[in-house]
């Protein structure tokens, strides 16, 4: 929760982007450095991780 509580405080996660924020905090504590969404634009704030879209793969 500390790691998730820090990327919020860290990046001023509001709404429903809290859910994208604890996602990354899962990431981070399970030293996963990608994740593959259609979705990278809610991910790009989070200098801590990688995120890939599946059309560039």
């Amino acid at each position: 929760m500390t790691v998730w509580k820090d990327l919020v405080i860290k990046y001023q996660v509001k709404g429903k982007q809290g859910h994208d924020a604890r996602l990354v905090a899962a990431m981070i504590t399970h030293e996963i450095s990608h994740i593959l969404t259609f979705n990278v634009e809610d991910f790009t704030r989070f200098s801590e991780i990688v995120a890939v879209s599946p059309q560039t793969i």
